[in-house]
């Protein structure tokens, strides 16, 4: 008597399911000893039955393609025979409910090679009651792992759910989806997709755009190409975010000829014709290729029956105006008056802007008549830019003409135009009258915002006004704005030159517990006033506090800081700052330093 093999497992799933194979015995016509060595192999069969009394495993598998008696026969002499061990007080059934008897073989017991038990797969998944449960069980531990993020374990089980015959659910496979594309393993995305797809499922525009996005990022512009076309077979819509992703990927590529004939292939194949892809395409080719061939590409979407619009022609414009081709600028201008289209605001401030920028003014004030001609009042945004650069090249007295301007055409200045004068008036140390344009914003129901208060607050302290600095402080915090470094650091600057040491040394103490980054010249700056005030022992401390918040040598630094009290007229409390540092052995007794002024 034979006795059965080992049962072999299939891959990553156990025992053999649905598509699996039978265990056979391949014998020899003269066996010379009763070793026998089992093996499993792969035949497209239906389902078998398995049924275990006992110790006893009996194995079933109906052939519809031919004979059942042929089944069990064996090939060749000494060919492969089926294995069965079947409970002589019981009789097994095969799939449909038949008696197995007739195809039942006694087989004595042989020696089987052992192999080494598999309870668990590579990945650790516990899948040992997959086969006898069925797509149930395939189901259960799907969500399973999806709700419990575990995306390799839940791949695994898509891939034996496709060895058996079992339908992956959507819902699940969107989820791993995600999941995979956020955690960077795009391909496995990719490959879940391609599941979904071919088993009949549906995915969402959202997850293949995010997935087409991940591709792309990495380079892989056929993969994504790919998700695409299965959009297309799902049945899925891809939108305007699909294809501006491709195109972008292509530009990124330098595939430009392809980004303009693959939007064309799309129009042809009858998706939407987006706006914003074909103004993303027409901006894109005319920063890359010119705003010739940009004129181009446009005449030929109107062709596929895609037609720009001012936010194309804006697009246009603003690329040509970027890379310095104003004349282009003006002749895309032309043609889209030609087009019976209207420049919008939007379209005079790209213009404004180059212009301004590159200094042309003359040109600025014929394009302001263009504006009056056509009925088009600058409005708060147009006001702003010419203040803008007004204050920029340092032109205040234009800058507030263009105020007054404003206010004679009964357009109100907004936030952005009174720091705009406000920042340009503190930098020219007209404190005066940058403190009476901040009252003016906050009677008009205004909040000033960080960098202004900022600034007023450095003015007044490069005058050691410190008091009214101190009163922006107090505005700032009722405001609820929090200072940060600038703040405090031209607070301590206000103080050390009112030589107010110990004022400045308490700010300087905030900074610190704070947390804030304080500069050397911050501390240089208390270490002075200091001395000054002739607290050297506190100068000796804060050098001990700089030094361990500074990667510079202390010995230089210590020595340039003695040297700057020194010829700052301080020559006693420079000798007594050196001795003490000294002392501390924060400087060494040799160091070079300048001790008199």
């Amino acid at each position: 008597m034979a006795r059965s093999g080992d049962v072999s497992r299939c891959h990553r799933c156990g025992l053999w399911s649905n598509g699996s194979a039978p265990i056979t015995v391949s014998a020899s016509i003269t066996m010379r000893s009763s070793w026998v060595t089992a093996h499993a192999v792969y035949l497209d069969y239906p389902t078998r039955t398995e049924q275990k009394n006992g110790g006893n495993l009996v194995v079933m598998r109906p052939d519809r393609r031919r004979p059942r008696d042929d089944f069990f026969k064996g090939e060749g002499g000494g060919g492969s025979l089926v294995v069965v061990q079947p409970d002589r007080d019981r009789r097994p059934q095969d799939d449909f409910g038949r008696a197995a008897a007739d195809s039942e073989k006694d087989v004595s017991p042989i020696h089987a090679k052992p192999r080494k038990p598999l309870d668990q797969n590579p990945e650790g998944m516990d899948v040992a009651g997959f086969s006898k449960h069925g797509g149930k069980c395939y189901a259960d531990n799907l969500r399973r792992y999806c709700n419990s993020g575990k995306l390799i374990q839940a791949c695994c089980v898509i891939d034996e759910m496709v060895l058996h015959g079992q339908i992956p659910e959507t819902k699940c496979c969107v989820r791993i989806i995600r999941g995979l594309v956020k955690t960077g393993k795009a391909n496995k995305a990719r490959h879940v997709l391609e599941v979904m797809v071919l088993s009949g499922g549906v995915p969402d525009t959202i997850s293949c755009n995010m997935l087409i996005a991940q591709l792309c990022r990495g380079g892989q512009l056929s993969s994504a190409l790919q998700v695409l076309e299965d959009m297309r077979f799902s049945g899925c819509s891809p939108s305007g975010i699909t294809f501006n992703t491709l195109i972008r990927c292509m530009f990124n590529q330098r595939m430009y000829d392809r980004a303009i004939s693959f939007w064309k292939e799309q129009l042809r194949l009858g998706w939407p014709p987006y706006e914003m892809t074909s103004t993303l395409l027409v901006d894109l080719v005319c920063k890359n290729c010119g705003p010739q061939k940009a004129l181009e590409v446009l005449d030929e979407l109107s062709l596929e029956g895609c037609q720009p619009d001012i936010v194309t022609y804006n697009a246009l414009i603003s690329a040509s105006c970027k890379a310095g081709r104003l004349n282009d600028a003006k002749f895309i201008l032309t043609r889209l008056a030609a087009e019976g289209l209207e420049p919008n605001g939007t379209t005079y401030c790209i213009l404004l802007h180059a212009l301004c920028n590159m200094r042309r003014w003359d040109e600025v004030c014929d394009l302001l008549e263009d504006m009056n001609q056509v009925n088009r009042d600058p409005d708060v945004t147009t006001y702003n830019i010419f203040i803008n650069y007004f204050c920029k090249y340092g032109h205040l007295d234009q800058a507030i003409d263009v105020l007054e301007r404003m206010v004679i055409n009964n357009c109100s200045p907004d936030i952005v135009t009174c720091n705009t004068l406000l920042n340009a008036i503190s930098k020219k140390g007209m404190v005066e009258e940058a403190l009476g344009i901040a009252r003016c914003i906050r009677e008009n129901g205004y909040k000033l915002v960080l960098i202004t208060y900022n600034t007023l607050i450095d003015a007044l302290a490069k005058k050691a006004e410190v008091k009214k600095a101190m009163v922006l402080f107090d505005e700032m915090l009722s405001d609820g704005i929090s200072p940060d470094d600038i703040t405090y650091g031209s607070l301590v600057m206000g103080f050390c030159k009112k030589d107010m040491a110990d004022e400045a040394l308490d700010l300087l103490n905030q900074m610190l517990t704070l947390g804030f980054e304080v500069k050397t010249t911050t501390f240089v700056m208390v270490i002075q006033a200091l001395c000054r005030d002739g607290k050297v022992e506190a100068a000796a401390e804060i050098t001990k506090v700089m030094l361990s918040k500074n990667s510079i040598p202390g010995n230089s630094l210590c020595s340039s800081i003695v040297t700057k009290v020194a010829k700052s007229g301080w020559n006693k409390e420079a000798q007594m700052l050196h001795q003490k540092l000294v002392e501390c052995e924060i400087l060494k007794e040799d160091a070079e330093v300048i001790l008199s002024s």
